[in-house]
């Protein structure tokens, strides 16, 4: 048996769904059909590819490896689809836009307004924790729209085929424990910070890590990054008092976790969205921005420490 894109599509839904059961509803099987295949591609990759047991299916490590290069796979038959039904004069049933989002609170603003743009389009969503792989989706067209942000200094520059736009520019808050010390303040100045251990995330893009480095050596010292977590970990690791760090201002706050303002504002970030010049995307680019925009400043005020912020402040006008 030749391997088929049938099969990575069965493979990434037993995954997507930690069930064979589950997956063989989404993909219209039957449940001993599926079980089946997976068993002959399982003899064609060598090994097992998932574990079974009572809390469902999980890959083995052969299973994770087959699935990281399934899923950057089956963009690129997707796209020969469409692209070969352009070639061919046909046009798609309907259209689909493929979003990609970091991990912001951008992400829904950004799906709610393009659906109120392009209403009868089909939006398929996936999100990534390294924002750095969404410019390049983007450029190969495996993607027709993303969330982006850039730091000070290490500003984004579009790739060939592909428009980038400014949303807003938000400070970069701290969380520690409510029980901190420095937790009753308004505002913390970033080198009362100096002696603290932070966390920081695993996947920290480019540009946040160097920018947060050059913030705190502008304080006089070097931050001690004991951590290296996801945000799951980091949240009950700041909330122990165990370190402190980096959230967004949009933050609507976690339990027993003070989130507060930098003084002087040494950390920034800048929402960006991104889209392919011919995608379906773009002829309503400019609606979008703006749209996207207003959600973004309508929502503010569900962050009462950044609406308090922006109340003493105003919003920053750029990155510098």
């Amino acid at each position: 048996m030749d391997l088929e894109v049938r099969h990575l599509r069965a493979i990434c839904a037993i995954a997507d769904s930690g069930s064979i059961s589950k997956a063989a509803t989404t993909l219209k099987m039957s449940q001993p059909a599926l079980a089946t295949q997976l068993r002959r591609i399982e003899r064609m990759f060598g090994g097992p590819l998932f574990e079974r047991g009572r809390d469902g299916a999980r890959p083995t490590q052969l299973g994770a490896w087959v699935l990281v290069r399934s899923r950057s796979l089956l963009p690129a038959f997707d796209e020969l689809r469409r692209d070969g039904m352009r070639y061919a004069g046909q046009a798609a049933e309907r259209v689909t836009v493929r979003v990609g989002c970091m991990s912001s609170h951008l992400a829904i603003n950004v799906i709610k307004c393009l659906g109120e743009l392009l209403p009868g389009a089909d939006v398929v969503v996936r999100t990534e924790e390294a924002m750095d792989l969404l410019p390049g989706l983007l450029e190969s067209e495996r993607l027709e729209l993303a969330t982006l942000g850039d730091y000070p200094g290490h500003e984004l520059s579009p790739p060939p085929g592909v428009r980038y736009a400014g949303v807003a520019v938000e400070p970069i808050f701290v969380g520690l424990a409510e029980s901190h010390p420095l937790a009753g303040r308004e505002e913390i100045e970033l080198r009362d910070l100096a002696a603290e251990d932070w966390s920081l995330h695993a996947l920290a893009e480019t540009g946040h890590r160097e920018h947060f480095w050059a913030a705190c050596a502008g304080q006089g010292f070097t931050p001690q990054i004991a951590y290296s977590a996801d945000l799951g970990l980091a949240l009950d690791l700041i909330a122990s008092a165990r370190c402190v760090g980096m959230f967004q201002a949009t933050s609507k706050g976690y339990p027993g976790i003070a989130i507060r303002p930098l003084t002087g504002t040494p950390l920034r970030f800048r929402h960006m969205i991104g889209w392919t010049e011919l995608g379906p995307v773009a002829p309503h680019s400019a609606a979008l921005v703006q749209a996207v925009t207003a959600a973004y400043w309508a929502g503010v005020g569900r962050s009462p420490v950044y609406a308090a912020w922006l109340d003493r402040h105003g919003p920053l006008a750029s990155l510098t």
